[in-house]
């Protein structure tokens, strides 16, 4: 299934996306991996070149569109093609709309979305050529909004939009589109967060809640690459939330209200 396949997975130096690209590579895939850091990027190389000389990485940010043209051309240019595409950079973000500055709404928008779609409008003509696959990474705030993290959920549910919207124009093309729904997942020590002020600050440890690690997460993005599913849930917490959203919307949000606190203090 991904023996020789060139996949590009976005923000890929470390979480998630690390993890994924370990795992793709021991299954034969050829990957390119980035990140806005070029340490992080050669950091991570050197690591996943342990495991196969068929690794790149280019540094550079996912929101700005030349950059993106510039990442496609550096797949085909060394693997001659593109198979798949993970579209998995993303920031957190928390904070009350009440105080929360213009600027730090449109850095969530331009990194998570913008992040997304710029890599899949690069990638999508070669992806088209391979009948290949774009999976998107959303979130459990991108089914239902949550307090705190007005910014982060804006923009997770229209990534799942995007994705939706994408499937129907790729059904006549033979390209598989996927959305896929992380649980809370455990984090490095240097994960960042962008608070109300707009700034990167460290992502505190998370309390309360039980956090799946980052290896669960990433089988099953490549269970659901494997399987071309559009949805995907990498807990059953996720899952439960979709159903319970779906049927119930309005009890959904009552709970939502009714523990607002308490998912506020979760970072």
């Amino acid at each position: 299934m991904f023996t020789n396949k060139v996949i590009i997975i976005t923000g890929s130096t470390q979480g998630i996306g690390l993890s994924t690209a370990e795992m793709l590579i021991r299954k034969g895939a050829r990957l390119v991996i980035n990140s806005r850091s070029p340490q992080k990027v050669e950091t991570a190389l050197r690591y996943l070149k342990e495991l196969s000389p068929d690794v790149i990485g280019l540094a550079g940010d996912v929101s700005n569109y030349e950059f993106c043209t510039a990442l496609s051309d550096f797949a085909i240019e060394k693997f001659g093609r593109i198979d798949m595409l993970i579209n998995n950079a993303g920031v957190a973000s928390s904070g009350l709309i009440k105080d929360t500055v213009p600027h730090a709404f449109e850095k969530v928008v331009q990194i998570n979305l913008l992040g997304s779609v710029y890599p899949t409008i690069a990638c999508i003509n070669e992806i088209r050529k391979q009948k290949g696959s774009v999976l998107f990474i959303a979130s459990v705030a991108g089914i239902v909004g949550l307090p705190n993290y007005s910014a982060y959920a804006a923009t997770k549910r229209a990534v799942v939009s995007l994705a939706e919207s994408l499937r129907s124009e790729l059904t006549d093309d033979g390209v598989f589109v996927g959305i896929n729904y992380p649980g809370f997942t455990k984090n490095e020590d240097q994960k960042t967060i962008i608070n109300a002020n707009g700034e990167e600050v460290l992502l505190q440890k998370r309390s309360g809640v039980k956090a799946i690690n980052r290896e669960k997460t990433a089988g099953k993005i490549i269970e659901q690459l494997h399987k071309r599913k559009f949805r995907m849930y990498s807990s059953f917490s996720a899952k439960a939330v979709q159903m319970m959203y779906r049927i119930f919307p309005r009890l959904t949000l009552n709970i939502l209200r009714h523990f607002r606190k308490k998912i506020s203090a979760m970072q």
